[in-house]
């Protein structure tokens, strides 16, 4: 769970929550299909579908039947099962399920998110979206908990729903695990186990991972300062993730193990890079409190009229006032925007014939903001997006402009005064 920003393709929207994908994900999706397919369930084969460590102890009587080999490959191996009579699979299905597999992986860690988020808006938080990428999963709140029993609810909500998905799972695979396809069974024992290691990982008392949000609100509670105990519970985030690194270096230097060493090693750096962030985030968050785009509020803006011709527009405003893009307005009402790529996208011939009209892009509604609108929230959305500026509507009119530089200006400022908000306010 966290209250940052990662972007990615949207591919649904479950309970009026935008879920979304981001490309490193699909590093995932290809290492647990390959994991799967290429050693867990050619293990499980080998045993009905049973656990793959069933199926490593069963790998090793196959091998000791042929003494005269000394080290088996992966075919090797499932072709000396199947002449002593295994139910080995075709190999097509080793891949099949494994990308079965995966996407059970995806909608296990989208569960945990989910139940974050649920719990999130029914404590009055709104919920931006569910972003799945690299390392898990990402719930975009848009404000902090705001109390430590509303932290901890949240917090606890995912690792619990993950345990309880576990425990369904193995039930299943012990009550009716011998009524079921092998590969089905293979799955079955895959997602019990999947799911109760999401809970445990989780579950480590660092920030910002679940387990380090519960530490937090224990120790918000005792301390009855957020900022203390977020403090805390990020030097144990950064603990767990130094520990990671060296646990990787280990692995690399005792056993060789390249891949495994290299992936502890980055989810390490990420537990230490994302606990330093979150103490940052906290930090940004208090300094936008209490402000809104009002504070910042350009009201003197440079706009054009949508009939004015490109070639006039070009000379008379983009050349003169050398800004990259301009608010169109007819009756000091908004009706959209037009910027250089748009004055590019039309032939330089037709720039006479062509109006400011033909070639503006209509703002959509999103990237409208309001004079009373909570500036920390406008301040991501532009980072989010990467504007540099958005226009300020109020009743359909353009009140003004919110420019990214004026808001870090007033936040250095308001940062160098001790926290004042501007003259004559405390």
């Amino acid at each position: 769970m966290s209250r940052g920003g990662i972007s990615g393709v949207t591919v649904a929207r479950l309970f009026g929550i935008t879920i979304r994908v981001h490309a490193s994900w699909l590093i995932i999706f290809f290492l647990f299909t390959w994991s799967l397919a290429s050693y867990i369930l050619p293990m499980s084969s080998l045993v009905g579908g049973g656990s793959f460590w069933d199926g490593q102890r069963e790998a090793q009587k196959i091998q000791s039947q042929f003494p005269e080999k000394v080290q088996f490959d992966l075919q090797e191996l499932l072709e000396a099962a199947g002449q002593l009579g295994y139910p080995v699979w075709p190999a097509w299905q080793y891949w099949f399920f494994g990308a079965i597999g995966s996407l059970g992986l995806f909608v296990c860690v989208l569960a945990h998110e989910l139940s974050h988020s649920l719990v999130a808006r029914r404590k009055g938080i709104p919920v931006e979206g569910i972003t799945l990428f690299l390392f898990g999963g990402v719930s975009q709140l848009k404000d902090e908990a705001t109390s430590p029993g509303d932290e901890f609810k949240m917090a606890a909500a995912g690792p619990a729903l993950s345990v309880i998905l576990g425990v369904l799972f193995v039930a299943l695979y012990y009550g009716f695990g011998d009524a079921m396809p092998a590969p089905a069974r293979a799955l079955t024992f895959y997602l019990a186990l999947i799911n109760l290691m999401l809970a445990a990982f989780n579950l480590l008392p660092g920030f910002p991972l679940d387990g380090g949000r519960i530490l937090r609100a224990i120790l918000w509670k005792y301390y009855k300062d957020m900022k203390r105990a977020t403090a805390v519970a990020a030097w144990w985030g950064q603990a767990f993730g130094a520990a990671f690194i060296i646990w990787g270096l280990v692995e690399f230097f005792v056993s060789g193990a390249v891949f495994g060493a290299i992936w502890l090693a980055v989810i390490g750096w990420f537990l230490r890079h994302a606990a330093k962030a979150s103490v940052q985030q906290l930090a940004v968050r208090d300094a936008f409190a209490g402000l809104t785009v009002r504070d910042v509020i350009q009201p003197q803006v440079v706009t054009v009229a949508p009939d004015l011709s490109l070639d006039r527009f070009v000379d008379e405003d983009l050349y003169r006032h050398k800004y990259r893009s301009f608010p169109v307005v007819e009756a000091d009402r908004l009706v959209g925007m037009i910027s250089v790529r748009d004055v590019q996208s039309v032939p330089r011939a037709e720039w006479p014939a062509r109006t400011v009209r033909q070639a503006m892009h209509q703002v959509r509604e999103e990237n409208l903001v309001h004079p009373s609108d909570d500036l920390g929230s406008v301040f991501r959305k532009m980072a989010e997006e990467d504007k540099g500026h958005l226009p300020v509507v109020e009743d359909g009119r353009l009140s003004g402009i919110v420019t990214r530089h004026d808001i870090m200006t007033l936040i250095q400022l308001r940062t160098d005064l001790g926290g004042r908000q501007r003259p004559g306010t405390a």
